[in-house]
């Protein structure tokens, strides 16, 4: 079973998520602080990581580095409500495989976290 991370501080879209990967087969585990993502990720080395920028203890951006510090080839997807031009392309630059909106629904979600795995059509950001 693959594992992903979701470091997320909405309460409901941690929830969401959560379920939504859960009922596709996936292990989660889940954290609405970003220290803490960093440590889950260092200790359970998941598959995947579902990482909100928005977050109030450390900037998502400073996570997505750490991450990538720690592991080159993690496969980091930034799941946002936070769309901007300048964001995305810090993310991008930071090794983000992904862009998502949060407001672009389970599907979308879903087929980023598959793509990210192998596990579905290959895709650019």
């Amino acid at each position: 079973m693959k594992k992903v991370l979701v470091i997320d501080d909405d309460e409901m879209a941690l929830m969401m998520t959560r379920r939504v990967l859960e009922d596709a087969g996936y292990e989660v585990k889940a954290t609405a602080d970003g220290p803490q993502g960093i440590r889950l990720y260092e200790e359970h080395h998941p598959d995947a990581v579902l990482l909100d920028l928005g977050l109030p203890s450390m900037s998502g951006l400073d996570v997505l580095r750490a991450i990538r510090d720690f592991d080159s080839r993690a496969r980091i997807i930034v799941f946002t409500g936070y769309m901007s031009a300048e964001f995305e392309n810090q993310a991008s630059r930071y090794g983000a495989l992904f862009y998502v909106e949060k407001s672009a629904g389970p599907e979308l979600l879903l087929s980023r976290v598959q793509q990210a795995l192998g596990e579905g059509p290959s895709s650019v950001f």
